[in-house]
């Protein structure tokens, strides 16, 4: 066959998977998050596709799971084909079909782009290595794997590669913005082992699984699927800290419609604005303005005053630091402590108590997370003691009555 037919075939061939992924563009536009743009996620792919054969003819093969894998990705926040989400080709009943996988590094950039943490700590514990880790007395482990020494040849060994022995456990936790740590994950060999085999490990024939990946070189058999204990780790580490986008999103949405609902003073400002100050400022008149009339009695009386803006200032900052949920979650709380509709303005007292409860329950829990279960833990309580505190009510007025 000449070479043009033969370039012809190939291209008809392998035309098939590409433009059914670029038929799909809308529905992936509408499932990918922002801060990646379509064109460029199916680019990737297509690399990705054209970069190896098994690969395309599994997508020849099985159209539907590399839609599929697509799809996942996107939902993810991903691209297609890197080291956050693998496209790999597998046998199922004898057909080649695509599977996605996560790698370790998209796990550790979910929990980066929450905006909540600034850092993620991963590591494999090899058996000559120095650990240490009391739940409850360290906040962090103690991992110490190189020599005592100042020089290269100490820290490294002398020929540059220090025997650490075999993989015998791994952890994985969270610094998080407010400084806090997150809960500590740790898993020994066998937990490892137990995950690996969960998920359809076939053995060392695999030449596939990056379970039989050589990731310190064929001369250290040892660290033979490192970052595969490294992704469960990971994976593991992932329910106790925010991984998800709209996290940050939302928080800044919730506490900028709380700020909103006060506003400036009119023809007021503050004299002093500190960023941690909780107490509201004092308000002065402009100079060269004015004094307005003082209104009557009863109507400064019914009127419940506003709070300053560096009461409110600091009352956003709070609503954000505290994971309360998504907006309508904040509302409920605030309709919670201030006893009517979040729609409607917060009083200068509305916004000290909320100030208050918020600063108090950070101050009396671990990390910020903690804070907002136990907040909720009293939400619910109240719920359930309110019937009581109702009846009780009921029993007292009919009393007062007889």
């Amino acid at each position: 066959m000449p070479a043009q037919t033969v370039g012809a075939a190939v291209a008809q061939r392998t035309a098939g998977p590409i433009t059914l992924m670029w038929s799909k563009k809308d529905h992936l536009s509408a499932v990918l998050p922002d801060h990646i743009d379509v064109k460029a996620f199916l680019g990737t792919a297509a690399g990705a596709l054209y970069a190896s054969a098994d690969l395309m003819e599994a997508a020849e093969s099985s159209p539907d799971s590399l839609i599929t894998a697509l799809m996942r990705c996107a939902a993810l926040g991903h691209q297609p084909g890197t080291d956050e989400f693998y496209l790999t080709p597998r046998k199922d009943h004898g057909w080649q079909k695509i599977l996605g996988i996560e790698g370790y590094r998209g796990v550790i950039e979910r929990m980066y782009r929450s905006g909540a943490v600034s850092k993620v700590v991963v590591r494999e514990v090899c058996a000559r290595d120095k650990f240490r880790y009391v739940e409850g007395v360290d906040d962090r482990p103690f991992h110490s794997f190189g020599g005592e020494g100042t020089t290269g040849a100490d820290f490294f060994g002398a020929s540059g590669s220090r025997d650490r022995g075999e993989m015998v456990g791994v952890y994985a936790y969270a610094e998080l913005t407010t400084g806090a740590v997150s809960r500590v994950v740790i898993l020994n060999r066998d937990d490892v082992h137990a995950a690996r085999d969960s998920g359809g490990y076939k053995g060392p024939g695999d030449k596939f699984t990056p379970w039989n990946r050589d990731d310190g070189g064929t001369a250290h058999p040892e660290f033979r699927g490192r970052s595969m204990w490294w992704k469960t780790a990971a994976k593991r580490l992932e329910p106790w800290v925010p991984t998800s986008a709209e996290y940050r999103r939302e928080q800044l949405r919730a506490s900028a419609s709380a700020a909103a609902q006060a506003g400036p003073p009119p023809e007021q400002h503050a004299a002093v604005v500190r960023d941690d100050d909780i107490a509201d400022a004092e308000l002065v008149d402009e100079p060269g303005q004015l004094a307005a009339p003082a209104p009557p009695a009863e109507t400064a009386a019914a009127a419940p005053a506003r709070p300053s803006g560096a009461a409110m200032g600091k009352l956003g900052k709070l609503l954000t630091q505290v994971p309360l949920g998504d907006p309508d979650a904040v509302r409920t709380y605030i309709e919670w402590q201030t006893g009517h509709s979040a729609l409607e303005q917060l009083s200068r007292d509305d916004v000290t108590t909320l100030t208050q409860h918020l600063t108090s329950h950070l101050s009396a829990a671990e990390n910020p997370e903690v804070a907002a279960g136990r907040i909720w833990e009293a939400y619910e309580q109240s719920r359930r003691d309110e019937p009581a505190r109702t009846a009780a009510q009921i029993r007292e007025d009919a009393e007062a009555s007889g």
